[in-house]
């Protein structure tokens, strides 16, 4: 399937955007679509790497997010071994797009094997079960990204929703005191091993956005303006030290025609 020619490849202009450096043009890419929009678009009745990538690039983009797939699980964690990205190597070897790979973070697989109440009480109501949990999700991460790394991938985003509109769903205390250690470990060895990493969550999550800068994120990924991040005052106080993707919505879309 035929891309069109440009001054820079697609990855290397996501590359360039990343190093806060000017791309030949704005790099386009979303964090995830469903294989009804491909089928309904393409109209097709089956959806699998030459749609989606025909789909891909109808839209024009120059990056692709690829989350896992996870066996059933049981109410608890994967095996790293168990976990798998279907057609990744064919993304990274075939197609001049910029692969991000996810990894879901401790908040993220706490509210899904425990529930909401349970996992956001739980450093009231057990702080070893909530490090303990946080430490196997790290421990998860790094053997995943270490199959990762050596399948080429070329950016790591790790997903961990832990805002809602009005802001943190706990305090900036609790998520440095459980979440941050953890998250700037795994920041350290994936960006260390040379990988760009982001960092992806809805909601507000301003407060603790110099955080995220000091654990060294490269990016962020959301910028949700309904929820009142404000993508003009990020790039004015983190701009040198973020790339900042997103803050379009469905709206945007409508209007844009």
């Amino acid at each position: 399937m035929a891309f069109q020619s440009s001054s820079c490849s697609s990855r290397e202009r996501v590359q360039l955007a990343i190093q806060r450096r000017p791309p030949d043009r704005m790099p386009k890419g979303e964090l995830c679509f469903d294989d009804a929009v491909v089928r309904q678009k393409l109209n097709c009745g089956r959806v699998g790497f030459e749609e989606r990538l025909e789909f891909v690039n109808r839209l024009g983009l120059d990056l692709v997010c690829h989350a896992p797939v996870y066996p059933d699980l049981g109410g608890g964690l994967p095996d790293a071994g168990d976990s798998r990205w279907p057609e990744l190597e064919k993304w990274i070897s075939e197609t001049p797009l910029f692969s991000f790979a996810v990894l879901d973070g401790p908040f993220g697989w706490g509210l899904r094997t425990l529930g909401f109440q349970k996992f956001l009480t739980l450093p009231r109501s057990s702080s070893l079960s909530l490090k303990d949990l946080v430490a196997r999700v790290e421990k998860l991460n790094m053997e995943l990204f270490r199959r990762l790394r050596a399948q080429g991938i070329d950016g790591i985003i790790i997903a961990d929703d832990i805002a809602y509109q009005r802001g943190l769903l706990v305090s900036p205390a609790t998520m440095r005191e459980y979440f941050f250690p953890s998250l700037a470990r795994q920041v350290e060895q994936i960006a260390g091993a040379g990988i760009p990493v982001f960092y992806h969550s809805d909601g507000n999550f301003y407060e603790v956005t110099p955080d995220l800068v000091a654990m060294g994120f490269q990016g962020l990924h959301c910028i949700e303006r309904k929820a009142g991040m404000d993508a003009a005052k990020l790039q004015q106080e983190f701009g040198e030290k973020l790339c900042l993707w997103g803050h379009l919505d469905a709206d945007d879309l409508k209007k844009a025609g």
